[in-house]
């Protein structure tokens, strides 16, 4: 796979590993050590060092913060089988919350906001909820990971955000922000730039800002 553009080596973090439901080893980094865990998803074509500027700020800012590859991806074990990537994102959470419970926030970007969304409406489901989800850019299915079932049910906060000229996300977070419950948010920034590369434009530090606040107010 891929990487989309080139990015810097994260600065301080320990690397991790965990296993999913259906026996795949799942690895990553883990950046700082509050109460509050913040877990990313990468995009389709990429890996988890597209996150490592963010999460290296969020470790700053007092929380801990979890990047991995998917399956089949980087050093993590298994065949890359999209439809299966939730799994790894479920994975990442019982690694984060094996000491006991904690709040979780998911950030996933195109692909990994699907891959979260799916995460976090399971979660749900066993009544294991997280305190919130960022969703970057994602469609509401993808290689047969498919969200459509759950969205009209996913009851914690939630927050969109896309560039309004990137078709066809713009309208999927649309459409996904008008099917969701509340608490929810969405913002279109305008701007053709997709996914991560959102932080890279001239309105990244306020998407980050935005990000910030969310978690703030997510992560009790």
């Amino acid at each position: 796979m891929m990487l989309a553009g080139h990015v810097p080596a994260a600065s301080a973090h320990e690397a991790i590993s965990f296993r999913t439901d259906d026996g795949v080893t799942i690895r990553g980094f883990q950046f700082g050590s509050g109460r509050a865990v913040v877990i990313f998803s990468h995009m389709y074509g990429t890996d988890q060092r597209i996150w490592f500027p963010l999460v290296e700020e969020l470790a700053r800012r007092g929380y801990t913060a979890i990047t991995y590859d998917y399956r089949g991806i980087g050093q993590s074990g298994g065949k890359f089988v999209i439809a299966q990537t939730y799994r790894d994102a479920l994975a990442a959470v019982a690694f984060a919350t094996r000491s006991g419970p904690r709040p979780i926030i998911l950030i996933g970007a195109s692909m990994g906001g699907t891959v979260s969304l799916k995460a976090a409406a399971l979660r749900q489901t066993a009544g294991r909820p997280v305190q919130g989800v960022v969703v970057i850019a994602s469609g509401t299915m993808f290689r047969g990971l498919d969200v459509r079932p759950h969205l009209s049910s996913l009851r914690a906060p939630k927050l969109f955000i896309a560039g309004s000229r990137d078709q066809p996300f713009a309208d999927s977070v649309r459409r996904m922000h008008a099917l969701t419950p509340p608490a929810k948010t969405l913002h279109l920034y305008p701007t053709a730039a997709h996914g991560t590369y959102l932080f890279g434009t001239r309105y990244g530090p306020a998407i980050r800002a935005e990000i910030f606040a969310f978690l703030r107010r997510s992560a009790r």
